[in-house]
C-alpha cells in the first residue's frame, strides 16, 4: 500500500470518527434538552417557514458539574477500594 492511500485512508477513517461523534453530541443534546427547535407563527400570505435552533448554556454547564462531579465520586470510591484491596495481603502478613 502506497504511503498516500495509507494516509487517505487515515483521514477517511479520522473524517467518519468525527461524524460519529458530533451525531452522539446531536443526540444527546437534544435527549438533555440542551438544543431546542421552535418556528414562530407563520404568515399566511407567505411560503416562507423560519425555524429557530437554540442552545441552552445553564443546561449543558449544569450537566457537565453533575458529570465531573460524579466520576470524581466514583473515582475516589474506586480508589479508596483499591487501596484497601492492596492493603488487605499485607494486613493478612502481619497479623500471622
Amino acid at each position: 500500500m502506497k504511503v498516500a492511500d495509507r494516509e487517505f485512508a487515515m483521514t477517511k477513517t479520522f473524517v467518519k470518527v468525527l461524524v460519529v461523534l458530533v451525531l452522539f453530541v446531536i443526540v444527546i443534546g437534544f435527549y438533555r434538552s440542551w438544543f431546542a427547535l421552535s418556528s414562530p407563527t407563520r404568515d399566511t400570505g407567505s411560503n416562507k417557514v423560519n425555524i429557530n435552533l437554540s442552545l441552552d448554556g445553564d443546561k449543558v454547564k449544569e450537566d457537565a458539574e453533575t458529570v465531573m462531579d460524579k466520576t470524581a465520586e466514583l473515582t475516589g470510591k474506586g480508589t479508596e477500594e483499591a487501596k484497601e484491596f492492596g492493603d488487605q495481603p499485607t494486613d493478612k502478613l502481619k497479623s500471622e
